[in-house]
């Protein structure tokens, strides 16, 4: 039975698109995700350093990616000169036996030769207008603090 639990009433009768990552292991220590045509291994212990993120830092990877890729929408659709986006985000783990991940704390760096004020509505709907960032924060508050940096020097950072 597929039941749509969003609390929006509009989404009840919207066309849903079905996403699907599989997931093998490998060894002991990774495991291998594939979506579309695209694959890469991931860390499944804490105990020895894998070379590869852990699950939950690709969920928090994920997050960065959903509001770099919603700002490049917005700024496409209104014609806004972007430069560089970095974004980090951090959170707590609580430990097992129920692990969680507290507040995640997220900083948004634009670069871009553009007014702030033209930014600032794009930076200010970071917080509803993407998927991983409204699914996560359903269940951890998500902290945004944004910046607009005005120039670059030759390293991409702010001059």
């Amino acid at each position: 039975m597929t039941t749509n639990s969003s609390p929006n009433p509009a989404h009840q009768q919207m066309q849903k698109t079905i996403l699907t990552v599989h997931a093998n292991r490998t060894n002991s220590e990774t495991a291998e995700i594939a979506a579309r045509d695209w694959q890469a291994e991931l860390a499944t212990t804490s105990m020895k350093p894998v070379p590869a993120p852990r699950p939950t830092e690709l969920l928090l990877g994920a997050l960065g990616a959903c509001m770099i890729a919603g700002i490049e929408r917005e700024a496409q659709a209104n014609h806004l000169r972007i430069d560089d986006v970095q974004v980090s985000v951090t959170a707590a783990r609580l430990p097992p036996p129920a692990p969680l991940l507290e507040t995640l704390k997220v900083r948004v760096t634009v670069f871009s030769p553009e007014p702030e004020a033209r930014l600032r509505p794009i930076l200010d709907a970071l917080e509803t207008n993407g998927t991983v960032t409204n699914t996560l924060k359903l269940g951890s508050p998500i902290d945004i603090i944004s910046q607009v940096r005005s120039r670059l020097n030759l390293h991409g950072r702010s001059a």
